[in-house]
């Protein structure tokens, strides 16, 4: 049996890491080399999630993830190198909207 062979990706340098998301979504303009997917999120959190996390300097993406987008959801994607920072941003995102919808 033989390994298949392995083809490089001469394209990648014109296409960048984002060519592998979907299509339709937005980021929040922080670049990043490496991306990683963090959590699905409700469209009224969009805004705070994106703006809190370029405020840190952390690259966000959102989109709907392939065929779910009738859930209302949407996917976020942030920079590898920020993973967890993000992660503590994103909690503290939620506990807000917690205390909003408390408010109510």
């Amino acid at each position: 049996m033989s390994a298949p062979r392995h083809e490089p990706d001469h394209g990648f340098d014109q296409r960048g890491p984002m060519f592998w998301f979907p299509p339709g979504g937005f980021d929040n303009g922080v670049p990043a080399s490496s991306w990683a997917e963090l959590a699905d999120i409700g469209a009224d959190q969009l805004a705070d999630v994106l703006f809190t996390l370029a405020e840190a300097r952390i690259a966000g993406y959102v989109a709907h993830p392939a065929g779910r987008r009738a859930t209302g959801k949407y996917r976020l994607w942030v920079d590898t190198l920020q993973y967890r920072h993000a992660e503590d941003l994103l909690m503290d995102v939620f506990r807000a909207h917690d205390h909003r919808e408390d408010d109510i």
